[in-house]
Formats: C-alpha cells, structure tokens, sequence
C-alpha cells in the first residue's frame, strides 16, 4: 500500500491519496485544495479511486469535494452522519467562506463506528471520534498499523474544543478511547502538521499525558 500526503489549501490540510498497486484500487480523505497532483499519481498508476471521505465536517477539510468527485465521478463519497448533516452550513460560514470552501455534494453514504472499507486486500476500520466536531471519525489500518485522525490529535497537541459543536469532554473520550485500541508503534497521520506516533504521543503530548495519567 502507498500512503501519500499532500498539504492542501490555505491552511495546509493533510490530503491522503492511499493505494494499492495489486488492485489499482484508492482512496483520497480530505480533499483540501487544488488535486492537479493526486489526478497526475493516479493516472500514472491507473488508480480506480473506490473512495472520497471527510474525516470531518469542517471547511478546509472539506473544500474541494466537489472537485474530487467531478474528477473521480465513480468514487463514493463519505462522511459521518453528522458531517453531512452540517458540512454546508460550515462551508456558509464566514470561516469557509474566508478559505473559499465550494459547496459539497451530498454524500454517497454515510460511515460510522464500526464500519470497514476495503483498498484492495487492506481494510480500514471506521471509529466515530467526536469533540473536535460532531462528524469526526478515524480511520485505522490494522495491516501497516496506522491511523487516519483528522483533527482529533496532533504531534504534541490537541484538536480545537472552543468551535461551534466541539466540546472538551468528548474530544478527551475519544481520544483516550482511540488510543486504547491501538498499540504504541501505531503511526497516527493527524489532519494537519507531521505523522507521530502513540509511543511518541503518550510521552512527550502534555494534553494526552494529562488524560492518560
């Protein structure tokens, strides 16, 4: 499996393309801004992007949906329930509007805890995460042992907790619960900023140590 991380869009989102050679199957999570390169990766490859998900409602996650699936018309497009409830009404926002967010099409369907999407022969498990926002989930590859987690964590930080439909509590559940379930050499790929990892987090992230203790 190939992971590649594109930093997208004015406030540099993380955008994923991952994909398998063996089965020419893919997937891009996060579509933040201009996707010339993740187009260029996948026709030279000849990648059949099966997937588009959000791992969460908010603008720069989110702003070129559209995009993606004009590119990517087969691809299913995904998101939590309360993601797609929301995703507009952000996108109207004058913070999405300040980061020129398009209006995103409706999911496809929507994901929630406990589901599996498969890239070939690799699966990817679905975790609902909220705090950081009502629709945030995580997305964990158990075969090369890494996590997809949005804004939920970052290297040696937090998600925000003082936006519309964050909340403190529920974003330290989540993370204390997402980390239990994971093992220490887990590789989390955060929505902004570099990969870490569990071991990394747990001794050097005062937030997450505050909450594990």
């Amino acid at each position: 499996m190939v992971v590649k991380i594109f930093p997208l869009g004015l406030l540099a989102v993380n955008t994923l393309f991952i994909y398998d050679l063996e089965s020419r199957e893919g997937m891009i999570v996060d579509p933040a801004g201009e996707l010339d390169e993740i187009v260029g990766v996948a026709d030279r490859n000849d990648i059949n992007v099966k997937y588009i998900i959000d791992t969460h409602e908010h603008p720069d996650h989110v702003a070129r949906n559209a995009w993606a699936k004009i590119e990517f018309p087969d691809a299913e497009l995904l998101m939590h329930p309360a993601a797609a409830e929301n995703v507009n009404r952000w996108i109207e926002s004058d913070f999405g509007r300040s980061i020129g967010a398009e209006y995103s099409p409706p999911p496809d369907r929507t994901i929630d805890e406990g589901d599996i999407l498969e890239i070939g022969k690799y699966k990817f498990k679905v975790f609902h995460t909220p705090g950081h926002s009502p629709g945030s989930i995580s997305l964990f590859n158990e075969d090369d042992n890494f996590v997809i987690v949005g804004d939920l964590i970052f290297k040696g930080s937090i998600g925000r907790y003082d936006l519309p439909g964050s909340d403190y509590g529920t974003l330290r559940k989540s993370i204390v619960r997402l980390l239990d379930k994971l093992n220490k050499d887990t590789v989390i790929i955060p929505g902004h900023g570099p990969t870490t990892t569990v071991k990394q987090e747990l001794l050097d992230n005062p937030f997450i140590r505050e909450f594990i203790i």
